[in-house]
């Protein structure tokens, strides 16, 4: 069974390698800022093809700072090389206003690379609020390293507040990079609508590239992780394969892992992850894609199973087309989950798993 474990490690560490796309999708609603360039400043980055503005207007205060010129490289993405730091205060606030207000849904990021800027080699701590909830606690290991946050929110009302918290005297926040992507409405629902997700894990299964994935491959700007399966065969098509309301990308779902037919293994795909806290409430949404054209006998079935129960199923993934299967209503008290997808008795084949997200009710 594969753990999750290490999949926070590699959001942390794994922005260095984002993919160069050549589609450009519409940026309509995106809000991006670049933290810490000049008032009035704007670019289109040169990778993604997405358009930056800076932080004027959007916060009250801040200091703007560069990083140490030792942690620039020519591998760091533009947003890390400046950042806004707050010195003053205990609470200081972004204000979005996106075009939708809140009758949309959104995906907002928010990302850090310290760097060094103030010459003290001390790494901050501080929390990160969205609105007057708390979203989670940016803890900074080394200078040289960026953090994402990803939350998917629906507020209350038009315009939406991301707070830097000051929790320590010795430690200041900042920012490096804030940016707002609307989503579908009808996707990542919870059970109270008025709940955000936070991230816990995106990934893409049987990666060939070994490549993140973002905008513009993907049209609301998630970043796909790869993540290489012990134990697991690759299979893959060059086909385009169509989007649902998820629209995961197809260079993501082309891909997928199912046990590999040389190791003894058994005919199933599993992982499991800890919770972080005993009441914590997590939503899975697993993304399935047939990548194979099947001869006329051949049947791939299979159950999803959490801690021994049926989750779904049977689940019969369609030739070149993405179905999502997610989380309704969350459960509790569990500290450990266990996801099993077996083959249905009918079933000629494994199962399959091309792509999974993972998010924590906040």
């Amino acid at each position: 069974m594969e753990m999750l474990k290490g999949f926070l490690f590699s959001w942390i560490i794994g922005f260095y390698l984002v993919t160069i796309a050549v589609a450009r999708e519409d940026q309509s609603g995106f809000i991006s800022i670049d933290c810490g360039i000049s008032a009035g400043s704007n670019y289109t980055d040169i990778i993604t093809g997405l358009s930056y503005t800076s932080d004027v207007g959007y916060v009250s205060g801040g200091v703007n700072k560069s990083i140490s010129p030792i942690y620039q490289t020519n591998a760091l993405e533009r947003q890390f090389l400046t950042l806004t730091s707050f010195p003053i205060g205990t609470k200081n606030c972004y204000t979005l206003t996106p075009a939708q207000g809140k009758f949309g849904k959104y995906l907002i990021r928010a990302s850090f690379l310290y760097g060094d800027y103030d010459g003290n080699g001390k790494l901050p701590v501080f929390d990160l609020h969205i609105g007057e909830n708390y979203w989670d606690t940016v803890t900074i290991s080394n200078a040289s390293i960026p953090i994402r946050k990803d939350i998917i929110h629906t507020p209350s009302n038009d315009s939406i507040a991301v707070c830097l918290v000051k929790t320590d005297t010795t430690s200041t926040p900042f920012i490096s990079a804030l940016e707002l992507r609307p989503l579908n409405v009808t996707t990542y629902r919870t059970v109270l609508n008025t709940s955000s997700l936070e991230l816990y894990a995106r990934l893409n299964l049987g990666s060939l590239t070994n490549q993140s994935y973002r905008y513009s491959d993907d049209a609301y700007d998630r970043i796909w992780m790869p993540f290489q399966w012990d134990n697991k065969a690759i299979i893959n098509t060059t086909q385009e394969v169509r989007e649902n309301s998820y629209r995961v990308p197809s260079v993501v779902m082309s891909t997928a892992v199912t046990p590999d037919p040389l190791i003894a293994t058994g005919d199933s795909v599993s992982f499991a992850w800890i919770a972080e806290n005993m009441t914590d409430k997590y939503y899975m949404y697993l993304h399935f894609a047939e990548v194979l054209e099947l001869q006329v006998a051949q049947i791939r079935e299979f159950n999803i199973y959490v801690n021994g129960n049926l989750f779904y199923g049977p689940v019969s993934p369609i030739y070149l087309s993405t179905t999502t299967i997610y989380t309704v209503s969350p459960g509790i008290g569990t500290g450990r989950y266990d996801v099993v997808i077996n083959k249905t008795a009918t079933s000629t084949l494994p199962p399959l798993l091309n792509a999974l997200e993972i998010y924590r009710e906040v």
